[in-house]
């Protein structure tokens, strides 16, 4: 009899736990976005082999943490801060080019002055910037600043390293390999 009890329960227990798991969803894992070219707002790349994606999300001041994007007399900013609910040291990438035109390949470097790249750990603790022998590069695809709703898409990659005479922690790695660097935002009026 306590059997046929137990056994007539447990749909009802199984429901609750669907009902649970669409209560409290599971995160969607990390994914880059896709490559577009539509000012989706997005930003993404691989950073030392795991996926970093920018945040679209609103932080407790009502700051938005979308990735963001300026263009003015030929200078080119973008900004674009981590996923919250995604670890690793790197927080946010600070991208200035000076003397874009329009499409094409823009190298990065410390000895370029005006063509930099910033990645910020939490805090600002550490900052890496483009440099050695491969610094990298930011190719825009699309940079639309007449449309109604202006965008710059693009792709990049690059090889950082601290600021030099920065002291490191152990948990920091000595250099930020980025590969497969995408953004399609749009721009700042």
């Amino acid at each position: 009899m306590k059997r046929s009890a137990a056994l007539l329960l447990l749909p009802l227990l199984m429901s609750c736990e669907d009902s649970l798991d669409k209560l409290y969803p599971q995160a969607q894992p990390v994914q880059l976005p896709a490559v577009t070219q539509v000012g989706a707002n997005t930003f993404g790349c691989s950073l030392n082999g795991q996926v970093w994606e920018a945040s679209h999300a609103t932080t407790l001041r009502g700051d938005v943490l979308t990735p963001s994007a300026s263009f003015k007399r030929g200078v080119l900013e973008v900004d674009a801060f981590r996923r919250l609910q995604v670890g690793g040291p790197i927080t946010n990438f600070h991208f200035a080019l000076e003397g874009v035109t329009g499409p094409g390949v823009y190298r990065l470097s410390q000895s370029q002055p005006g063509r930099l790249v910033r990645l910020k750990t939490a805090g600002g603790s550490v900052e890496y910037t483009a440099g050695g022998q491969r610094p990298g590069t930011i190719t825009i695809t699309r940079l639309d600043t007449a449309g109604a709703h202006p965008y710059v898409a693009g792709r990049f990659e690059l090889r950082a390293e601290p600021l030099p005479g920065t002291r490191m922690s152990g948990d920091l790695p000595a250099e930020v390999q980025v590969t497969d660097g995408r953004f399609d935002i749009q721009l700042n009026r």
